[in-house]
């Protein structure tokens, strides 16, 4: 009982509740970590989302080029100078035996639409020849470019697009 006394005497009134604010203030500082945490999360999948586009992107480039390496005469007669971003009609050449012509809008309307299926408005474009070499552009829509405009794209295209290119020369 004599030691109740002493430390009622050392601790006046005024000092009670310092252990609560102590809990609270620890809580604020553990709070703001977490938010900060939350953010690097959120930060860190947005540039996933964007390397995984790209990775996308670069393969699609290297696909086209297959294509063409493999129908040498239909780039020798300029049938890839010019691939735009539409999907052409083809004949399915898997099935059925076609020339390099034919071969050619197989290959442009087969990149074309896996464009469109593995990226976000995805779409691409061949310009070039044989004696100066293509540049490959394969284009997407990406959320996190907040409407801006990627300097790796052609004139025409809209803003929020991101635009990868490559030079190739078969």
């Amino acid at each position: 009982m004599f030691l109740n006394q002493n430390m009622n005497a050392k601790f006046p009134d005024k000092s009670r509740g310092i252990s609560m604010l102590e809990v609270l203030i620890t809580i604020l500082i553990v709070s703001l970590g977490l938010l900060g945490m939350a953010g690097l999360i959120t930060t860190g999948m947005k540039s996933n989302a964007t390397a995984h586009y790209r990775s996308v992107a670069t393969n699609q480039a290297q696909d086209i080029s297959d294509r063409m390496r493999a129908n040498l005469s239909g780039v020798r007669d300029g049938f890839y100078d010019a691939l735009t971003t539409s999907i052409p009609a083809s004949t399915d050449c898997i099935a059925t035996e076609c020339n390099a012509l034919q071969v050619s809008v197989f290959d442009h309307a087969q990149w074309n639409d896996v464009n469109a299926r593995v990226l976000p408005g995805g779409a691409g474009t061949v310009t070039g020849s044989l004696v100066d070499g293509f540049l490959i552009v394969v284009m997407w829509v990406e959320k996190e470019m907040d409407g801006a405009v990627d300097p790796q794209c052609p004139n025409d295209v809209a803003a929020g697009t991101r635009c990868f290119r490559t030079r190739f020369s078969p």
